[in-house]
């Protein structure tokens, strides 16, 4: 496999685990309703995935800016922040952070490795989400892309991406957080992986 071909198929994995997991956590937080979602599987895991064209489409405009930053190599955190719907009153912080690598191995043994822990992590995160304190019925949420302010600026300039908005992230309030690993620090061939929510306490 080309070393182009190693970084797309990364890639590829990388965003369909963001899909799955935001999709999981808007399911299992109850920020969306339960007839919105129906089950599938992957990693031959039961999962749910949402049938709501807005939200849908909120998502595969995000998705699709990620992808390009991460075959970048310019993403570093995908965050579903949730927030009460007065905005600056901070809930719940679901990272999925990225660390790149300069190297690829020629065998598949991380991505092994990689689907073990996710088929595990799946598992077991609708108890995970449950544990957590229950939202309040305002509750809604944002996906948060970070990267750095060139790749931004090229992400602005392609046509292809200008349909999404674009907001510079503010400074926010300091707050106490504790936070719960989701997924095992784990890596495929040329990225770590680490998924944690951080619960804001007030």
């Amino acid at each position: 496999m080309s070393s182009n071909n190693e970084t797309n198929y990364e890639t590829d994995i990388i965003i369909e685990l963001l899909e799955i997991y935001m999709n999981m956590i808007l399911f299992g937080r109850e920020l969306y309703p339960p007839a919105v979602f129906r089950e599938r599987k992957a990693y031959n895991v039961p999962i749910r995935v949402s049938i709501f064209k807005p939200l849908n489409d909120y998502m595969e405009k995000t998705l699709l800016i990620a992808r390009e930053l991460k075959r970048q190599k310019k993403l570093s955190k995908v965050e579903l922040l949730v927030y009460k719907d007065d905005a600056d009153d901070y809930l719940e912080s679901y990272v999925f952070e990225l660390d790149h690598r300069d190297f690829a191995l020629e065998t598949d043994e991380h991505l092994i490795e990689l689907e073990a822990q996710v088929r595990k992590s799946l598992l077991n995160l609708n108890g995970q989400l449950k544990a957590l304190n229950k939202l309040p019925s305002n509750a809604t949420f944002k996906v948060l892309l970070h990267t750095i302010e060139a790749a931004f600026a090229r992400i602005e300039n392609n046509p292809k991406l200008q349909k999404h908005p674009f907001v510079q992230q503010i400074e926010r309030p300091q707050a106490s957080k504790c936070s719960i690993q989701l997924l095992p620090v784990s890596h495929t061939a040329t990225v770590g992986i680490q998924f944690y929510v951080e619960q804001y306490v007030h």
